[in-house]
This record gives structure tokens, sequence and C-alpha cells, in this order.
């Protein structure tokens, strides 16, 4: 596992090196681009990066690993943006460890209002420069701008839409409010966490593959390959983001914990939990859940019950989609690269934050 620590922050360290050397004078006035940047400079698992990485070297070798930097973070730009808008939606306060890009915003002007339409222009601003950057690779003469060209389509089509409409059901379904309570189903909530979380894992596998292998198909085999192997392995990472929400500590997680029932998510944890629940503990889940008022001692009695009733079974289906992803890499050429592959979706499952 050390060997991919230690691969994650070499990523790291590339994908720092790049930014740094990009021009973003241009992203004006100055609380946009600290908005666009703040998250990015706070570090992260560079996991989407890595595994872009990855899949290019497994199939181009060194050369074209190194080469792909700017897709790298491109990747992690395009998640960046993501996130922003995420933490609006939500109303989160914090993001790793610091505050969240609106609230920073709302501080450094004085204007709440304000704090939130730079964190939206922020979120498009990374966006953009996502895009600039994934174009940046046509520049290498590794890479055919036809390659390029697909891999950007790959990103701006079929990513971005199912992204988003991810993002649409969750925040329709999202908060347990109303009338009636409804913890929702596991099926809806596995899709959402597909299309939120699983696609752009996918992605940066397939775009790592292709131009690995300097094609524009989509649809080669050890593309598709690679492309299951990291949207199963990006779901079993969301399974454990939701227990470790649960069962982490502030410090640790970088936000507060308890804020997931609070803001009234569905997850398997939750359903899992409900479905073992006794009376009473079903009418406590009902009072707090989604409610942003609860009192920190019912906020501590659902976790307990959460972690009593809803982990063992949530843990256990994210070990299923780690096998299932594994079983979908054996389809690839052994290498360092696949080893490297296959201890990440191992970390996905063991690690703290």
């Amino acid at each position: 596992m050390q060997r991919l620590l230690d691969y994650l922050k070499i990523c790291e360290k590339r994908c720092a090196e790049y930014i740094n050397s990009y021009n973003t004078d241009n992203i004006k006035p100055e609380e946009l681009k600290v908005g666009a940047l703040e998250y990015f400079s706070r570090g992260g698992k560079r996991l989407r990066p890595a595994l872009l990485s990855l899949s290019a070297g497994a199939m181009g070798g060194k050369e074209r690993e190194l080469a792909v930097t700017p897709a790298m973070v491109s990747v992690e730009l395009f998640h960046t943006f993501t996130l922003v808008h995420d933490d609006i939606i939500d109303n989160d306060d914090t993001r790793r460890g610091g505050k969240s890009v609106h609230i920073l915003i709302k501080d450094m002007m004085k204007s709440e209002e304000y704090g939130r339409d730079i964190a939206i222009l922020a979120g498009d601003t990374l966006h953009a420069l996502s895009t600039s950057m994934l174009l940046e690779c046509a520049n290498s003469k590794l890479f055919s701008p036809r390659t390029v060209i697909e891999v950007t389509k790959l990103l701006e089509g079929y990513c971005i839409n199912e992204l988003l409409a991810g993002e649409a059901v969750d925040t329709r379904m999202g908060i347990l409010k109303g009338e009636s309570f409804d913890v929702g189903t596991s099926d809806a909530t596995l899709e959402v966490m597909t299309q939120k979380t699983g696609v752009l894992f996918e992605y940066s596998a397939m775009a790592g593959a292709m131009l690995g292998l300097d094609t524009f198909d989509a649809k080669n085999k050890d593309v598709r390959a690679l492309g299951k192997f990291a949207k199963l392995s990006g779901i079993a990472f969301q399974i454990k983001d939701d227990i470790l929400g649960i069962v982490s500590d502030q410090k640790t997680l970088g936000k507060p914990i308890g804020s997931d029932i609070r803001e009234g998510k569905k997850t398997l944890v939750l359903q899992e939990a409900y479905k073992n629940a006794t009376d009473s503990e079903k009418a406590l889940i009902e009072k707090t859940v989604g409610n942003d008022c609860a009192n920190e001692n019912d906020i501590e009695e659902v976790r307990g019950i959460f972690i009593s009733k809803g982990i063992e079974k949530a843990e256990a289906t994210a070990d299923t989609y780690i096998k299932e992803s594994l079983n979908a890499l054996d389809n690839i050429r052994d290498s360092e690269y696949k080893e490297l592959l296959r201890l990440m979706s191992e970390f996905m499952m063991s690690r703290k934050k």
C-alpha cells in the first residue's frame, strides 16, 4: 500500500507543478481567482488524476504516463468545480478542513449573497480551465488531435451529462422533509452514486487509456475494461465516504460529523439502519434526519443506531463492488501500473478519510 501512497504524492506534485506553471492571471477579480483555486491549493488524494495517469501507463508505458499531466490536472479541476457547486447546494460551510468557497468569499467581501454568486462563477471558471487544460494534450506529438477531441467529448458529453443528472436527482430526493418520511431505495441511491462519483472515476480511467493507446475508440476493449474497473471502484469509494461520515471524527474528515444526518442525505447506511431499527429508534430517526435544528444528543443517538445497524451491510456492499472491479481489471495485461491500480481499489475501502 505504501507504493500507492507514494504514487499519489507524486501525482499531487505533478498536478501542483503544472498548475503553478499555467497562466491564471486572467482570472479576475481577485476574489474569483481565490475562489477558483482555493480547494486545489488545499491538496487532496488526487485519486482521479492517479487513475488517469496509471491507465495511460498501463496502456502506453512511461512516456505516455508522464505526457498526460495536463489531462490529470483537467480531471482534478473538473472534480473541484463540482465540489464548489455541491457545497452551495448542500449549504456546507467546510471542505477539506477549511471554509467552503462561498463562505470564504462571503467573509472576505462581507456579503453572503456575493459569496454565493462568486462561488458559482468560480465553479464555472474551473470547468472552463478543465477543458482548456485537457486540450493542451493536443500540443504533444504523442497524442493525435482526434484522440484529444474524443477524450474531450467524453468529458463534456457523456460524463458531465451523467454527473448533472445525478446531482439533480440527489438534490430532488436528498432532503428528508415534508409530510411523510422516506428513506428512499438502495437502487436509487446506488444510481446517484454511479452518476455523481462512479462516472468521473470511469472517465478518468478511460481518458488515460485512450491517451495511452492514442486511440479515439472509446469502445476499445482495454478502454472499456479500465473504465468498468474505475466506475465500480468509484461507487465503493462513495459508499465508504458515507460510512466515514458516520464513524470518523471532524479533524480527520475535515467536516462536521453528523452533517449528513442533518442534511437528510439518503445513504445505504441510513436505509439499512432504518430497516433494522426498533419502533422507538425509527421515531428518533424520523425526528432527527433532515432536521437542521436537531440537537447534538439526538444526532449522536442516531449516529449510534447507524453504526450498530447500518454500517455492516454498507461495507459488505462496497466490498462486492471492489471484487467486481478487480474482475474487470483482470482483463488488462500485467504491469506495475496494473498492480498500483489493484492497490488503489483496496485503498478505497481501507482509507480513514
